[in-house]
């Protein structure tokens, strides 16, 4: 596998690294505040996860129902199978259970087109929409390379003033989100957490970084990823207190079903005695 087949593989696959932590949230967020105890709780309302990639030959959705916590009782979250969902009256096949998935064979998804999701569940019709993402274009990365000694790696105050500028096009003022992959650097140091970092979706053209945040020798992969207004209401309710009224765009359902458009570039640390 050539290395733009390896990046194109990596950055659909990064979708679900980066973006699931939000459906782990909001299958269990609902009823575990100690006043939504008190309510009537419907278990029965679907939980839908589903990222349409622009540019990918396929898409899936999954489904689960809700986590709910009363006391020190609770019903975990579970995958929902044997459904019959369609997405532009194209029918997907179930590939796993409470997973849901279309090839498109030579298609891809396309930016600007429409995709209507639509399934029924208990007796209900659950629908939701989205219009995929023009592409992300003028990406870039200034300064593309840096080189560090290595005992500035370390935690403490940072001497190195460098700026690290990322930008690209926002003709429509759109949002934008970053996501930086450390996988390839060559610390031991940091956590997974640290390795995989995404930041708050922003309305800009720009984006600066230091080096506190890339103090490992190696290969970091810089992903953009262009998202819609569905998304960003939910990652800002999700990332606030406000967990009592969660934001849903999809009729008698829970959870995201989104479009988006991505591209990546490389910033390389390089590492001196």
């Amino acid at each position: 596998m050539n290395y733009e087949l390896r990046i194109k593989t990596k950055k659909y696959n990064s979708l679900n690294i980066v973006f699931s932590s939000l459906l782990i949230i909001i299958c269990s967020l609902f009823f575990s505040c100690e006043e939504l105890m008190q309510q009537e709780i419907n278990t029965a309302t679907p939980v839908v996860e589903s990222y349409l990639a622009e540019g990918a030959t396929s898409l899936s959705v999954k489904l689960y129902s809700m986590e709910v916590y009363l006391g020190e009782d609770y019903i975990l979250s579970k995958p929902i199978g044997g459904l019959n969902l369609k997405i532009n009256d194209n029918e997907l096949t179930e590939t796993a259970f409470g997973t849901y998935s279309l090839a498109l064979g030579e298609d891809t998804i396309r930016s600007g087109q429409e995709y209507n999701l639509q399934f029924e569940y208990n007796g209900k019709p659950v629908k939701a929409s989205t219009v995929v993402p023009q592409p992300v274009t003028g990406l870039k990365i200034e300064p593309e390379s840096v080189t560090r000694t290595a005992s500035s790696y370390y935690w403490g105050p940072d001497s190195d003033t460098t700026r690290i500028v990322l930008s690209w096009d926002n003709p429509d003022n759109g949002f934008y989100q970053i996501y930086v992959d450390a996988s390839n650097t060559s610390s031991d140091y940091f956590d997974t957490n640290f390795r995989r970092r995404m930041m708050q979706p922003v309305q800009a053209s720009s984006h600066t970084m230091n080096m506190m945040e890339f103090r490992t020798a190696g290969n970091y992969n810089i992903y953009v990823y262009k998202v819609n207004k569905e998304y960003v209401e939910l990652y800002e309710r999700v990332s606030s207190t406000d967990l009592a009224n969660p934001v849903s765009f999809i009729d008698n359902a829970l959870g995201i079903f989104t479009a988006m458009s991505v591209a990546h570039v490389r910033f390389t640390v390089y590492e001196s005695e």
